[in-house]
């Protein structure tokens, strides 16, 4: 028994590491298949337009290939870009193809959900707005609000056309008096939401509050 065992013992070894190196080979190249969801990249947007509505802000995508590289594949490695360059005011629709999305080599796409996105674009629009405090709370007692101002009084937006163009000032977030009894200054940052903005010429004013003593009766 001894001596069968031992018998061609090197070849015996070779095809056992033969077997395994095939057993390896067969698992790495089996096919398997994944699911990402992943953000996508506008590119080349006309610098005279804006995005101001997009519904889909990723897309759904299940990709096929060899287990091994599937198994390593990070979301980071996957990319959905679509080109802008043609866009134009109003709502354009975008189909998604296969080359809009870049895959590790040894990958493809087999499922892509939506197939097309529909952007609304608008025109780019410039214009100066004042700026007003918003205060909320009240001094301490036996003491009022005597004078407020911001700084700077004006702040100069560009944005969507559509939102700019009558818009005659814009409001900071909340600014707490709770318990003030003497002049102070505050950083407050401006209140743009909703607005579709591509640039504002500050994102934060100073707001200068006078504080006095109520006159006596």
């Amino acid at each position: 028994m001894k001596g069968f065992l031992t018998k061609n013992l090197s070849l015996k070894l070779i095809s056992i590491v033969l077997a395994i190196v095939l057993w390896y080979f067969v698992v790495s190249e089996r096919s398997g298949e994944t699911a990402l969801s992943i953000p996508v990249d506008f590119r080349n947007i006309p610098t005279s337009l804006i995005i101001i509505k997009n519904p889909v802000e990723s897309i759904n995508i299940r990709i096929s290939g060899p287990a091994t590289l599937l198994k390593r594949l990070s979301p980071r490695e996957v990319k959905v870009i679509i080109d802008l360059s043609d866009a134009k005011a109003g709502v354009s629709t975008f189909e998604i193809q296969p080359n809009h999305i870049t895959l590790p080599r040894g990958l493809r796409v087999s499922i892509w959900s939506p197939a097309s996105i529909k952007l609304r674009f608008d025109e780019l629009f410039k214009k100066t707005v004042l700026v007003e405090a918003v205060l909320v709370g009240k001094p301490l007692e036996g003491y009022k609000i005597a004078g407020v101002w911001v700084d700077p009084p004006a702040v100069e937006i560009v944005g969507a056309k559509s939102e700019l163009k009558g818009l005659k000032q814009i409001f900071t977030e909340e600014v707490d008096v709770s318990g003030l009894k003497k002049d102070t200054t505050i950083k407050a940052a401006l209140g743009l939401g909703g607005l579709h903005i591509k640039s504002v010429s500050s994102q934060e004013v100073k707001v200068n509050i006078k504080c006095g003593k109520v006159a006596a009766e």
